[in-house]
């Protein structure tokens, strides 16, 4: 009996010795590996959409004298001081302006406010306003381009420090079948774009 006891103990030793011989070649076969990293930069986002400052000088297309397009001043923000005379049927003047994304956010428009002239009953459709004999149109690239401003329409961001633009032309134009007979004042009208994170 005291024999059978000595060998289970003599197993029991082995099998223990046995157990930490092999957790001792298992450590000896573990690996670390570390990755370090120095800093991770965010940069930030910047939103930077505007109107391209300066001048901007009204184009007529009428062979009429008495028909006049002017100039207009572009802020960041506004283009004031527009004052059209068109005196007859097909007369049009032509404010070409510049939308420029200097910022690294895609913009999209999202609404399109138009105010019409007092006094004046009118029509809208998108950019386009008609107000009796005169109709308003915000086109893309150049006045007779089919191309019109419209809801949705995107501007991509700056590509490295050049901003991306979208060059605008407000046209108005003598769109009436017959000239006036009379001095007829639209005043007031206004175009609010609003773009908004795309």
């Amino acid at each position: 009996m005291i024999r059978k006891k000595k060998i289970i103990l003599s197993f029991i030793i082995i099998a223990v010795v046995l157990l930490l011989s092999i957790a001792i070649a298992y450590a000896a076969l573990s690996t670390s590996l570390t990755v370090t990293v120095n800093k991770v930069t965010q940069n930030p986002m910047t939103w930077d959409i505007a109107f391209q400052t300066g001048t901007v000088a009204g184009v007529s297309t009428s062979t009429n004298s008495l028909s006049s397009c002017g100039s207009a001043t572009a802020t960041t923000d506004t283009i004031s001081g527009i004052s059209t005379t068109l005196a007859d049927v097909g007369d049009k003047c032509a404010y070409t302006f510049v939308i420029r994304n200097n910022g690294t956010i895609a913009g999209k428009i999202s609404s399109i406010d138009i105010t019409k002239p007092t006094n004046t009953t009118c029509t809208i459709t998108g950019s386009t306003m008609v107000c009796g004999d005169i109709t308003y149109k915000l086109h893309y690239d150049n006045e007779s381009s089919t191309s019109l401003v419209g809801i949705g329409d995107t501007i991509a961001p700056k590509v490295d420090s050049t901003p991306t633009t979208k060059t605008v032309v407000l046209t108005i134009e003598h769109t009436g079948t017959t000239a006036s007979t009379e001095d007829y004042d639209q005043l007031g009208f206004s175009y609010k774009i609003t773009y908004e994170q795309n």
